[in-house]
């Protein structure tokens, strides 16, 4: 038995577009572009959404579209010209290709524009959609790339106040305060975020009988919820022995490691997760890595990042959630492609 996994889920960055008037055969080779660019492929969604732009250059979602396939396969200056030739209707807000924007200008080195731009996208777009919830994220990377960590928590604060992106931003927040020093506020992250998924308190059997991977799984939560870092290492860890790739048990021993006191420790032991663990648990690990090169300031390494994590989640037949409740992060919104 394969026990199941942590439930966040992030993506590029990319939500269902709609009202957008195409023939059907454009519509479904657009739908087509879209899919590719949520499964973490950029480079295979461009031929996709440069055919519908010759069946219909009028309409502004292909191109909002294209420029961010263009800036996820960091070709930053493709990117911005391509937003250039979004054209939208008088009054209407400017839409992905102000993400496609800021993001091919971090990777120009351009970090304090890229700011700019993600933060009058997050301030023009619909709160609490899918892109309000991207945007802030992909803002959150800009402040990290610019050296602003106390901006990035206040973004992330921002951001957890989001049901949908509470679990992942204080992810995130483990390791920001961590790289920092502040393991107190590193450990507090993480027992807040297990609680998040932490169902009832298991219990394991009793009389030397042998738990099953799901028990020794949630009895490992169960115990990082209840801030019992040690515990919670220890079950994990005899989790993995057990079963390299039943879980995501390489995730939470490398953010455990993070908040335990020592920064170098867990970022080397999220690198290796990267590569380690069932293929969920080294998507998992990956879009976790992104914020570890934002931090580093590594933008191409951060987007390669995302852009692998993302597909190996769609690679894996894991199960979304730990337990029935809390509902699963959805905040890069590739699971609503599928």
């Amino acid at each position: 038995m394969r026990p199941k996994t942590i439930g966040f889920l992030m993506a590029a960055g990319v939500a269902i577009l709609a009202g957008c008037q195409r023939t059907a055969h454009t519509d479904l080779t657009f739908q087509r572009g879209v899919q590719l660019l949520a499964a973490g492929s950029p480079k295979s969604a461009i031929p996709f959404l440069t055919q519908v732009i010759a069946s219909a250059p009028d309409g502004p979602e292909p191109h909002a579209m294209l420029s961010l396939a263009y800036a996820l396969d960091l070709q930053s200056d493709r990117a911005i010209l391509q937003a250039g030739r979004v054209r939208r209707a008088r009054g209407e807000a400017p839409g992905w290709e102000r993400v496609a924007v800021g993001i091919a200008e971090m990777v120009k080195g351009q970090e304090s524009e890229a700011t700019q731009h993600l933060q009058q996208a997050a301030a023009t777009v619909p709160q609490g959609g899918p892109m309000a919830l991207a945007t802030r994220q992909w803002l959150m990377l800009s402040l990290l790339l610019e050296g602003n960590q106390a901006g990035a928590l206040r973004s992330i604060e921002e951001l957890a106040k989001f049901p949908p992106a509470h679990t992942t931003a204080l992810l995130w927040a483990v390791l920001i305060h961590s790289q920092q020093g502040r393991f107190v506020q590193a450990a507090e992250s993480l027992v807040r975020a297990a609680k998040d998924i932490a169902g009832s308190d298991p219990h394991l059997p009793e009389g030397g009988q042998e738990p099953d991977d799901q028990s020794l799984y949630d009895a490992a939560i169960s115990a990082l919820a209840k801030g019992e870092l040690a515990k919670a290492r220890d079950l994990f860890d005899s989790l993995q022995q057990r079963n390299a790739t039943a879980s995501d048990a390489p995730v939470w021993l490398s953010l455990i490691a993070a908040a335990n006191g020592d920064w170098p420790p867990g970022r080397s032991k999220l690198k290796e997760a990267c590569g380690y663990g069932s293929l969920r648990s080294q998507g998992l690990a990956n879009h976790l890595f992104s914020v570890v090169c934002a931090i580093e300031r590594r933008p191409e390494a951060m987007i390669q990042s995302i852009v692998l994590g993302q597909r190996l989640l769609g690679r894996s037949d894991l199960p979304a959630h730990v337990v029935a409740q809390p509902e699963a992060d959805v905040v890069w919104f590739s699971d609503k492609m599928k």
